[in-house]
């Protein structure tokens, strides 16, 4: 049999703050107290774990866009590590040891988060991924639950962490072309998944246009990327493609000997997601405590050290 492939594991940053909002001025922002994060935690770690056989508790799942929190731990007054579920349903799909999943179902899928109050009274909140599934917008929701009222969420971006040294392998673009007259025959326009790929390892020239056309522009604007991605499908006779045909693009890269994917734009995301250097993991999933341990890494090392002047 066939050695599965392990999705990668990884982890988003983001910080919430509070925000006073008087008409025809800035909004004031209101630091977080030891207090209010202290209340904050108390009631995380007093959410039970989900109990799939309660009737109350799968009618809500089925109703709620929040992502359920549960098997919370305060690591120390300022941090506390847990795990939230994100939610996935709405069509129905094929499983090979129990037949048809239905599309009435729920599923949800395991990641942990931790959240930490810094000195200057922001929250920062890591938000762990594995491969493309994920949820921190169901996890911010919840969060904000638990907290005051006025709470807004911001996220950090860090392209030099994805392509520094990247050797591109694969570029894979989702499109959804719409029709360019209302009266036009495709009324409802065409979707569609494409992919091109090095033809070999010592594809120079394949690496070169994708560094130069592609991965050299992180960081810009959604529209500048989708310009540039457009132009190198239509330069390659590819597809003619419009840029705001384009959804999203991940390009697929060797950085530092490892497979890395790289979310040039992913449907409207803006958080890089940073590698979690872990190689324990269970069912599929990375290990807890390692996973904890180089969370913390990273929110010290790539956020805390680089954000905050204190």
């Amino acid at each position: 049999m066939a050695k599965r492939k392990r999705e990668e594991a990884t982890v988003s940053f983001h910080y919430l703050v509070r925000e006073k909002r008087d008409e025809g001025v800035d909004p004031e922002i209101i630091p977080f107290t030891d207090d209010q994060f202290a209340s904050f935690c108390a009631r995380l770690i007093a959410q039970p774990v989900i109990d799939l056989t309660n009737d109350d508790t799968c009618k809500h799942l089925k109703s709620t866009i929040s992502a359920p929190i549960e098997l919370c731990e305060q690591v120390n007054e300022r941090t506390v590590f847990g795990r939230f579920r994100s939610l996935y349903s709405g069509h129905a799909y094929d499983n090979t040891d129990v037949g048809e999943i239905p599309h009435s179902s729920v599923s949800l899928r395991p990641f942990f988060f931790l959240a930490y109050l810094s000195e200057s009274g922001r929250i920062y909140v890591g938000s762990q991924y594995l491969g493309q599934f994920g949820g921190y917008g169901g996890l911010s929701r919840t969060l904000r639950d638990f907290l005051p009222d006025g709470v807004v969420s911001h996220s950090f971006r860090n392209d030099a962490t994805s392509y520094s040294g990247a050797r591109a392998k694969e570029v894979r673009v989702n499109f959804s072309r719409k029709p360019a007259e209302i009266t036009g025959s495709q009324k409802f326009g065409q979707r569609g998944a494409m992919s091109f790929k090095q033809s070999s390892s010592k594809d120079e020239e394949f690496n070169t246009t994708v560094s130069t056309k592609i991965l050299s522009k992180l960081g810009q604007s959604d529209a500048i990327l989708k310009k540039a991605i457009a132009d190198m499908l239509s330069g390659n006779e590819l597809l003619d493609i419009r840029d705001d045909d384009i959804e999203d693009c991940t390009v697929v890269a060797t950085v530092n000997g490892k497979n890395r994917t790289i979310n040039v734009i992913e449907a409207g995301l803006f958080a890089t997601r940073f590698p979690l250097e872990i190689e324990d993991y269970i069912k599929g999933h990375p290990d807890r405590e390692k996973s904890k341990a180089a969370m913390l890494k990273l929110l010290e090392k790539q956020i805390i050290e680089k954000s905050e002047s204190v």
